[in-house]
């Protein structure tokens, strides 16, 4: 785990997260973690040809149907290591039921909205013999969540909001999600935003998707969102560029690990956990899991943080995602495998915590 210092860039002072980066961190976030995720949750069909496809006659395939969506492969990851979650999305009602139970068997609070006409989204992943997938997306229900889908009684119980460029380019105005940023900031709560989607970048433009994300915290991009989003191609170059715009970024890398910068100067590169791949669907969301649940999972119970104690936690961070990324990779399907209990119900503001 190599880290180095930089001159810190110019981000704005304003935010819940500011201050924290150079040592202000809030015992209650450490006493009290809850994240709200609000994002795509998507049955994933993964197709595995025994050969090339052949057209206009069958293709024997081995093919699985898993529950999945970037969003809620986080959540269901968070979940699983121990972190509240309410995870906000939507279906189409018949399987708002199933959805839920996939949720919490993850240990995930679901707030699911049943769409009477749209389908649920679904994503037919053709895998070929050389581990590279193919997707065809139906968004379904998706294009109908909205940041209004947040409510103010979820924010006031979180410590931290997340979401991720599907939902941000699925059709909704994205002034509500800047809105939902700033309403975020209203109650403390710090944002992470994950790209999603070079694709999407190309399409949308950079300027539109730093606009929209604007005041958010974290950003979580792999090397193609970052090269889309900066034109750079260096990951050390990408990371000082996105750092002018977020006080931490998460690069992820694949096989060489992933590279986490601040914007106070520090940088740390987390290689990557040996594993031999069985499904790379999912590994991002994993990661991002992993990080969320090492930052905010790690804090003391003192007032504050000092700037050594952060670099810590960031190198903690670092390493839980890559370690939850290998763990993803080594099963087929972006969520975890194994069931989890749902925390202790208690109450917190009216919500089920």
């Amino acid at each position: 785990m190599a880290r180095s210092p930089r001159p810190g860039a110019p981000v704005s002072d304003s935010g819940p997260l500011a201050g924290r980066v150079a040592g202000h961190f809030s015992s209650a976030t450490a006493a009290h973690t809850r994240v709200v995720i609000v994002g795509d949750v998507f049955d994933d069909i993964i197709v595995r040809p025994s050969g090339p496809i052949r057209s206009d006659t069958d293709t024997l395939s081995s093919i699985e149907r898993r529950a999945g969506g970037s969003a809620a492969n986080t959540a269901a990851w968070l979940g699983s290591l121990g972190t509240r979650v309410d995870f906000v999305g939507r279906t189409n009602v018949v399987d708002t039921q199933r959805h839920e139970n996939s949720l919490r068997d993850s240990g995930v609070t679901p707030h699911l909205l049943g769409e009477n006409v749209l389908p649920t989204g679904t994503i037919v992943v053709i895998v070929d013999e050389h581990d590279t997938r193919t997707m065809l997306t139906e968004r379904g229900a998706n294009v109908d969540t909205s940041p209004h889908d947040v409510s103010d009684e979820l924010l006031r119980a979180a410590t931290h909001l997340h979401f991720t460029g599907y939902t941000l380019f699925s059709g909704q105005p994205r002034e509500g999600f800047t809105e939902l940023i700033r309403r975020a900031a209203q109650h403390s709560v710090t944002v992470s935003v994950d790209p999603g989607s070079s694709g999407f970048i190309a399409d949308h433009g950079a300027a539109a998707f730093f606009d929209a994300v604007r005041g958010a915290d974290i950003l979580f991009p792999n090397l193609d969102e970052g090269i889309a989003l900066t034109g750079l191609t260096e990951p050390a170059a990408i990371v000082d560029a996105l750092t002018q715009h977020f006080r931490i970024v998460a690069l992820t890398l694949g096989r060489r690990g992933a590279l986490v910068a601040t914007s106070s100067g520090l940088r740390i590169q987390a290689p990557c956990v040996p594993v031999e791949p069985v499904d790379t669907t999912g590994a991002g969301d994993a990661f991002n899991a992993g990080f969320l649940s090492g930052l905010l999972g790690g804090l003391p119970a003192s007032d504050e943080v000092d700037t050594k104690r952060f670099e810590a936690l960031s190198a903690l961070a670092a390493e839980r995602g890559v370690a939850t990324a290998s763990k993803a990779i080594g099963h087929v399907g972006g969520r975890p495998p194994h069931f989890v209990p749902l925390h202790s119900p208690r109450t917190l503001g009216g919500v089920s915590c």
